[in-house]
């Protein structure tokens, strides 16, 4: 694998949210279920007695990739108060990045009372990203705590009585009553952002006698099969993700198998084109594709740096902006429409003293907004070790162990631009390498106009290759889940910019 490749990994993002995202269900108002205008309660669904010990194996692309293993039984847990339930959730994701095995975990212990109300929670996922929660409901409300290294992110939610974490009794277990035609809206929760999104649920048909639902949640369609107990058998994406029902003795036989058989994330989801683009991809200023799998009204193709040019066709033409420097605002920023990009976030704190005292030593006493960027980007790239980093990026985490791949340097680049009155933001989309595209992070800067840098590349204005799909924090970057497997691009045009022949 060529360092290149390395350099471009916004997969380890994907893979965490595609498959965190689909484990959390938060309700905020009273009623788990909303069907056709009438409020249905889930937890009277589900029978007293309810007792489950269930393990299932997850494929991707046809590759066993990894298992969940659940277990709900009675608890007490206040003896003056009766039963409750303990619910215990362990999954393991398996897989293969620049060659190289890798494994995430993520567990969960979940206290219901005896009607199956969450009480309170404790999760860790570990391996790629090594982050803590807890949950725990304070009357109407539930506060949730996210840990990971020196950050600690709190965030107070509204909590219905229905509220349930999605890989524990959703994942197993749907309810009896179930018909043809029903649709439900929920909405599903994911934790690494601490968002709530629309969702929708309508049971679709049979199929060998068991019940099939669609859900659609972030313009991704998923469908389960549901026995005639209610108990959910087999989930798949249409992007090639798999869930279904397995025995502890065959997932072991999986564990020992060679590692060599593992699902390769980053090869799978690469976006091969029909012809290569120049001998160095980093001087192009121009370049004009087709693409087609996708909705191109679902995505940021439209602006200045890149334009639909024929909506029908499917063709996106991108240009490289160099800005003029003596026509850069000053330092700080102090409009109104662009102050959003100046904000902290939970993973980009930019309010942070060491973030702060950081940018200052960086741009030093330049006030030209622009210049100040650049200086940034160059600082960025040659002090963040290039490596793949087996976490979600987080600014104070970057600066801390200062090595990374292109999430790490974007959202650190970002962190340390806003701090010192620069907007910016991240943007996710793919660039051009070798023989195709590939996911990939980069940020982009406002000083009079957007103007895209790629500190990972050590570029102060990034090349037309890279192709913008999504811009923000990771509850935008979610939505690059949507085209794995589906996106397809063709070249159509590609021509060098003197711009950067010169830089050279």
């Amino acid at each position: 694998m060529k360092k290149g490749r390395i350099l471009t990994v916004s997969m380890n993002i994907l893979i965490v949210i595609s498959w965190v995202a689909m484990m959390f269900l938060l309700i905020k108002r009273e009623g788990f279920l909303r069907e056709k205008g009438v409020e249905a309660n889930f937890r009277n669904l589900i029978p007293q007695d309810l007792e489950v010990d269930t393990w299932k194996s997850i494929f991707v692309g046809g590759q066993w990739a990894g298992y969940m293993h659940t277990s709900i039984g009675p608890y007490a847990y206040k003896k003056r108060e009766g039963k409750g339930y303990l619910v215990k959730a362990d999954s393991f994701l398996r897989f293969t990045m620049f060659g190289q095995p890798k494994d995430i975990r993520f567990n969960s212990v979940q206290m219901l009372d005896g009607t199956f109300r969450l009480l309170k929670f404790e999760a860790m996922i570990s391996g790629m990203a090594g982050i803590n929660l807890t949950g725990k409901r304070i009357g109407d409300h539930l506060l949730v705590e996210v840990m990971q290294d020196k950050t600690r992110y709190k965030r107070i939610f509204e909590a219905a009585d229905d509220l349930f974490l999605e890989n524990s009794i959703l994942s197993i277990y749907r309810g009896r009553g179930l018909k043809v035609g029903d649709s439900y809206e929920l909405h599903i929760f994911n934790p690494l952002t601490l968002t709530a999104e629309p969702t929708t649920v309508e049971v679709t048909g049979m199929e060998d006698n068991y019940l099939v639902l669609e859900t659609r949640f972030g313009g991704l369609v998923s469908r389960s099969w549901i026995d005639d107990k209610g108990r959910v058998v087999r989930e798949e994406t249409a992007n090639g993700w798999l869930m279904r029902v397995d025995t502890k003795e065959r997932i072991d036989q999986y564990m020992v198998e060679d590692t060599g058989k593992r699902a390769d994330m980053l090869s799978d989801f690469a976006v091969k084109t029909n012809r290569g683009i120049s001998n160095n991809p980093r001087s192009v200023g121009f370049m004009r594709i087709r693409i087609s799998g996708v909705d191109l009204d679902d995505f940021n193709f439209d602006g200045k740096r890149q334009r639909v040019a024929d909506q029908g066709e499917g063709i996106l033409e991108i240009q490289a902006v160099f800005p003029d420097k003596d026509a850069a605002m000053s330092l700080p920023y102090e409009g109104k429409e662009y102050s959003l990009f100046l904000d902290a976030s939970m993973w980009v704190q930019s309010d942070d003293p060491e973030i702060r005292s950081m940018a200052i030593d960086i741009i030093g006493k330049e006030t030209n907004i622009w210049l100040a960027a650049t200086r940034i980007g160059e600082w960025v790239n040659k002090n963040i070790e290039k490596t793949f980093c087996a976490g979600i990026p987080v600014a104070t985490s970057v600066l801390l162990h200062r090595q990374g791949d292109c999430n790490e340097h974007a959202t650190l680049f970002v962190a340390l631009a806003r701090s010192c009155g620069i907007p910016a933001d991240i943007c996710a989309g793919l660039v051009f390498l070798e023989d195709g595209f590939y996911y990939h992070a980069w940020p982009k800067v406002y000083v009079g106009e957007w103007v895209h840098l790629d500190p990972t590349f050590g570029q102060p204005v990034a090349d037309a290759t890279h192709i913008e799909l999504v811009s923000g924090d990771l509850s935008s970057q979610a939505r690059l889940a949507m085209t794995l497997g589906k996106i397809k691009i063709e070249v159509l045009e590609a021509s060098v910019s003197r711009d950067f022949v010169d830089r050279d």
